[in-house]
């Protein structure tokens, strides 16, 4: 927010700038919707209703019937009265590297713009309490509006570079129920008191000297319900998110420390999948395993962001208080060591496939009293509807259990085991029935998958040795197995000693009598002739090391 106060002999007025990005500017932009000021606007920008929250005005039907969003745009200047002051609001967009010729731009800034919107208010007043009360107004009511949401933010890849509207994708999701979220027993118990036990003291954290931030690794099988927790712990503790993907090609390290600092204060920074920044399994293997020069190296799939530069941001000179750190991880092994430590990574949780405890809550989840239709399957038509409603929730609960019992522990993930449930929402009885298969079924799908994928490592295993074994290098040393052993060019005709005078003379793997290179372990066509004459070739070695 930018304010300018300026005074005459015929005018007086405060003028404050609302940039769009910053919290302060959603608040004022709600404000003005409760307020209604719209009504007096001529223009609006009209888009097809989404999850991402656009702040448009109310027509005639149900907000939940609405299929458009109606956002004014207050292109040209309103006048509106509020709490007996005037106060007049206009509104600014530019391209990226425009100027600005609103006059009611502060000035001294030359009229230059970032590329954004700018809400300005003009209070006739000296009196800076009133644009206070105005801002705390707006405040109060964006929490109260917002309360039944967990507000997202996403970073806009046009702007991502911008620290003042980095953070422009806003996008608003319905509060999870806390038992919803199918957990370990006292899992999500114990993570919500260690947060809240963190947010209150902050005070402490100054008096003892220590940086006031908390960091968690929530890490395990995929679908075990790790963002479900943050999302459910955003709506406990009334806090939003801030997601950002290392994978976005637009993220680096610059891009990742704008972004952390223009989080507000008790917000929360997510990052999911943050062992994209580190190399993947593929990558790992084609560096430790079998050397072969001429062997490309897999797609890389690592994000541009560096390690030092993720650490910087979570504990170093880019970091900041005040705000809780998530990451999640499917490979805690792909992670660098250096970020698990304390004061980066301060709680690490992992998640497990769903034991039975897990699959029985899931199940009585799935089939409330009000939703199933339990007793058009076990009752005859001749059963009254109260025998029928009183008896349904005691069978639910052995359903549950019969079903808890024919799933295997740590087998499959809760994700899993709700996509199953899923396809028999209307019959309990049948999911208890027919889970015995869709296990049979699960198992064979996986052996199917784990033997293509073994076969295509041993083909590619094949293929590699194939290629090693046509190599001129064959038989050699790799410069990629250790960092110690240098580069063998392939040696000519006039170079039969090195540069420093060692005496050695380079010469090509063994070949066959007709000038083909022998494969390991291939006895040749016709012994050479001088083999016990011909220099042996040592790569890498001083001559003492030959010695």
């Amino acid at each position: 927010m930018v304010l300018t106060r300026i005074t005459s002999h015929t005018e007086y007025y405060i003028t404050a700038e609302f940039h769009e990005g910053d919290p302060t500017y959603d608040w004022i932009i709600l404000l003005l919707t409760q307020e209604k000021i719209w009504k007096r606007t001529k223009n609006f920008r009209v888009t097809s209703k989404t999850s991402q929250r656009k702040w448009s005005v109310r027509v005639s039907k149900p907000a939940d019937e609405d299929i458009a969003d109606y956002v004014p745009t207050f292109g040209h200047p309103q006048l509106w009265r509020w709490n007996g002051y005037w106060v007049e609001v206009t509104r600014n967009s530019a391209p990226s590297g425009m100027f600005s010729n609103n006059p009611y731009a502060p000035y001294g800034d030359g009229g230059a713009y970032n590329g954004g919107s700018s809400i300005y208010l003009r209070i006739y007043s000296l009196d800076m309490s009133v644009l206070s009360r105005i801002v705390e107004a707006a405040r109060a009511k964006y929490l109260e509006v917002s309360r039944p949401y967990v507000i997202v933010h996403a970073l806009d890849p046009q702007n991502s570079y911008n620290t003042e509207i980095a953070w422009n994708n806003v996008k608003r999701k319905a509060k999870r129920p806390l038992d919803s979220i199918i957990l370990e027993e006292g899992v999500f118990e114990g993570l919500i008191a260690d947060a809240k036990e963190f947010i209150d003291m902050e005070e402490w954290y100054a008096d003892a000297g220590i940086p006031h931030r908390r960091g968690y690794l929530l890490h395990g099988p995929p679908g075990t319900g790790k963002s479900s927790t943050i999302y459910g712990l955003a709506g406990e503790l009334k806090m939003e998110i801030y997601s950002l993907s290392l994978a976005a090609h637009f993220v680096d390290d610059y891009v990742l420390e704008n972004a952390a600092t223009s989080i507000p204060k008790n917000s929360i920074l997510l990052i999911e999948d943050i062992d994209c920044a580190f190399p993947s399994r593929e990558e790992l293997e084609w560096m430790e395993g079998p050397p072969n020069p001429y062997a490309p190296p897999p797609v890389s799939r690592r994000s541009a962001v560096t390690l030092s530069g993720l650490l910087n941001v979570l504990d170093g000179v880019g970091s900041e208080e005040g705000k809780l750190f998530f990451a999640t991880t499917n490979y805690i092994d792909h992670l660098d060591p250096a970020l698990l430590r304390p004061g980066r990574i301060d709680k690490r949780i992992q998640y497990k496939l769903a034991n039975s405890m897990q699959a029985e809550a899931l199940f009585k989840r799935f089939y409330p009293s009000k939703h199933s239709k339990l007793w058009e399957h076990i009752y005859s038509e001749k059963s009254t509807s109260d025998e029928k409603q009183g008896a349904e929730g005691d069978r639910i609960m052995d359903l549950a259990r019969s079903f808890a019992d024919k799933v295997p522990e740590n087998e499959f993930s809760t994700a899993e085991l709700q996509g199953y449930l899923l396809e028999h929402k209307r019959n309990p009885l049948s999911a208890v029935e027919d889970v015995l298969g869709w296990i049979e079924n699960e198992r064979t799908q996986r052996e199917e998958k784990k033997k293509r994928e073994e076969e295509r490592k041993a083909k590619a295993k094949a293929n590699r040795l194939a290629g090693e074994a046509g190599s001129p290098f064959y038989g050699l040393p790799s410069p990629r197995r250790d960092p110690l052993e240098i580069d063998v060019l392939p040696p000519s005709p006039a170079a039969n000693a090195s540069p420093d005078g060692c005496a050695c003379k380079a010469s090509s793997p063994p070949a066959d009598a007709d000038g083909e290179p022998r494969g390991e372990g291939q006895a040749p066509a016709t012994p050479p002739a001088e083999a016990e004459n011909e220099d042996v070739v040592v790569v890498g070695l001083s001559e003492g090391e030959k010695a």
